[in-house]
């Protein structure tokens, strides 16, 4: 390209930042002057342009009742509170009831003296067994209260908890079974 061509487009190029910067500088640009040039202004048609001082003091004196919805939040708000429902008060829940005592032995049999008509049962953990009257304890922790003829009343020595615990037949492969 000749010198001279490259002139040409530098002095083109400065006559275009010169527009370009006289409108920026100027506050206006082009595409708005152009906008603003196409139609002929016309005002907004308002009935009574007057101020109306009657519905400005309306609301400043409207008051805001929140809802409690947080605005910056798309979850639902929570359900209204019907008033006509007592409140009860919130405290600490009741305390929970004691779980019923679990003895980890099983109640198999008694044997009751003919003259005495004292009682001892029998009790058996896996292969250990126990043999215990009305008053003695077990393991050193359950106390035999009652023994009658198909249950035991148990109660744990630490706590006061009682259970009952139902005869139950001798464990498999003892020496009580009989063959068939």
């Amino acid at each position: 390209m000749p010198e001279r061509a490259k002139l040409a487009i530098l002095i083109v190029l400065g006559v275009i930042l010169a527009v370009v910067m006289f409108y920026v500088v100027k506050g206006e640009s082009p595409v708005a002057v152009a906008a603003g040039q196409q139609g002929a202004y016309h005002p907004i048609a308002i009935e009574n342009p007057a101020l109306h001082l009657d519905r400005i003091e309306r609301l400043r004196k409207l008051e805001y009742h929140p809802t409690g919805r947080d605005i910056f939040s798309a979850s639902l708000p929570p359900p209204p509170v019907d008033k006509r429902l007592p409140v009860l008060p919130v405290g600490p829940p009741p305390p929970q009831p004691e779980p019923p005592l679990t003895v980890p032995f099983k109640y198999y049999g008694f044997t009751a003296d003919a003259v005495t008509k004292h009682r001892r049962a029998f009790f058996t953990n896996g292969d250990d067994v126990f043999i215990a009257a009305e008053g003695e304890t077990v393991q050193g922790k359950y106390r035999v209260i009652t023994i009658g003829n198909t249950w035991a009343e148990i109660e744990e020595v630490s706590t006061s908890r009682r259970a009952r615990l139902t005869m139950e037949g001798p464990p498999p492969g003892t020496a009580g079974d009989s063959p068939p």
